[in-house]
Formats: C-alpha cells, structure tokens, sequence
C-alpha cells in the first residue's frame, strides 16, 4: 500500500515538473483566444453597423409618423376654423346688418383666420436635424424604407399662409365673392375647404402606411439588437450565462475540495508530500 501511494506521489510530482509545457500550452491557447477575440470584435463591429442601419430606418419612419401626426392635428384644426370662417363671412355677406354687427363679425374673422395661421405653424415638429411641416413646406419629406437606401415621399400640401384667405373682410361684397369662389379659385373659401379634406385624406393614408412601416421596422430593429445581445453575451443572456458559469466554477471547486480531502487521507501525514499534491488544485 505504501509503495503504490509513494508512486503515486512520484506521478502527481512529475505532473508538476511538466507544468511548463502546460503553461506553454495555455499561452498558444491564450493567442488563440486573442484571434478569436479580435474575429469576434471585428464580428461585433459589422453587427453593431447593421443594428444602427435598422436603427436608422426605424427613427426616419418615426420622424415621418411624428410629422404625419402633428399635421394632421393642425389640419382638423383648420377645419373647424374654417367652418367658422363661413359661418360669419355668411353674416358678413348681408347687406342689412348694422355697423356695430358688421365690426364685431370683422374682429371675429380676422380672428379666426389667425388662428388658422397658428394652426398652420404649429404643424412644425422637429425631425432629427430638421424641422418638418407637412401643411406649409415647398417640397415633400423623404422617409426610408429599408437598409439598402430605399426611400418614400410623404407630400406637403404646400399651403400659403392662412390658405390665402384675406386678411379683412371690409364689404359684404367682399364676403359674398370669398363665399362664391370655386374650388379651383386660390383664395376662396372652397378652395381652402377642398385643400383641408385633400389634405386630411392624404394624411390619413400616409399614417396608415407609415404605422405599418414603422411597426415592422421596430421589430426587426428589436430582433437584430436582441441577436447581437445573445452573440455578444450582453443583456440579459448575459445575466444567464454568468450564472451557469457561477455554477460550474462552484461545482468545480467543491470537486477540488473532495479530491484534496481524498488525497489527504491517502498522504499518511506527509507534510511535505502533501502540500506538493495539494499545491495541484490551488
């Protein structure tokens, strides 16, 4: 018995003499690691650079939604005003109302169409660098649609100030040709009406078709930050992995411990033995 515990001793000794050739090992394994490492990096890099471009989708449909919607708000605002608006240039129109009527229903057009102006400025939204205003802007905002540089237009309406209505109403004359123009006339009333519904309808598709843009860019955009979070080991995978890493280092401590009480049996109270062995497992 004590013959087989000595060579034992002897292997697990002429194990430690073989240490440098371990360590040699671990260092072609360390450089390994670093290649893998800086594979992996570069990995990441090209995957980070796809997330952003999604990314970058996703926040340009957004800003068109953003738009879309502040617009829209503005526009059903102008339509009660204009409403309005006919309703007293109707009142205007009579010849038989007095001075004092007439000056009231003056104010209250003018008021009106000032709120129409306001209406109008406050269909401006910030979007990204840029401010956007689908109702007053000369030209159509640019929306991307994918990650190789697909785009789509979401028109302006491109409407003058205060749709070009005048700013007074002094004559009933006046308020009878605002209220006789037809569509096609720049500045009558039917027209500035035929402009706010257009404009309405065309808003309403181009939030629906926007939305849907939006809701599928935002899960690709989620799907491609989450692959990136699993292959990189952040997230909440990582918070997973560190436990099942946690646990195995604490199995393979208890396992250590184990086999040094094990071997501490077996050392018959040779210190000097023992300590060799056990310096194995530290």
């Amino acid at each position: 018995m004590a013959l087989t515990i000595s060579s034992y001793l002897q292997s697990a000794q002429s194990s430690q003499l073989n240490a440098p050739l371990n360590v040699s090992a671990s260092q072609s394994t360390t450089q390994a690691t670093t290649q893998d490492t800086t594979q992996s990096t570069a990995s990441a890099s090209n995957r980070s650079s796809e997330s952003e471009r999604y990314t970058a989708v996703q926040q340009s449909q957004a800003n068109a939604k953003t738009a879309i919607s502040a617009a829209s708000s503005a526009n059903k605002d102008i339509g009660n005003s204009l409403k309005q608006v006919r309703e007293v240039a109707t009142q205007l129109a009579d010849d038989s109302i007095s001075s004092k009527e007439r000056e009231k229903l003056q104010a209250d057009y003018q008021k009106l169409r000032e709120n129409i102006v306001a209406s109008q400025d406050k269909a401006t939204v910030k979007t990204g660098d840029n401010k956007t205003n689908l109702l007053r802007d000369d030209k159509n905002m640019i929306v991307s649609t994918n990650t190789k540089g697909g785009e789509l237009e979401v028109a302006s309406s491109k409407s003058a100030k205060g749709l070009l209505l005048p700013e007074k109403i002094t004559s009933s004359a006046q308020a009878r040709a605002l209220l006789d123009g037809n569509e096609q006339q720049a500045g009558s009333l039917a027209n500035a009406e035929k402009v706010t519904s257009s404009t309405a309808s065309r808003l309403k598709e181009a939030d629906k078709d926007i939305s849907s843009r939006l809701e599928t860019s935002t899960a690709v955009a989620k799907s491609v930050q989450q692959l990136e979070n699993a292959k990189n080991g952040s997230g909440s995978l990582s918070a997973e992995k560190e436990q099942q890493k946690e646990k195995a280092l604490e199995f393979a401590r208890a396992a250590a411990e184990r086999i040094k009480s094990q071997l501490e049996g077996l050392s018959g109270g040779n210190n000097k033995n023992n300590n060799s062995l056990l310096s194995l497992f530290s």
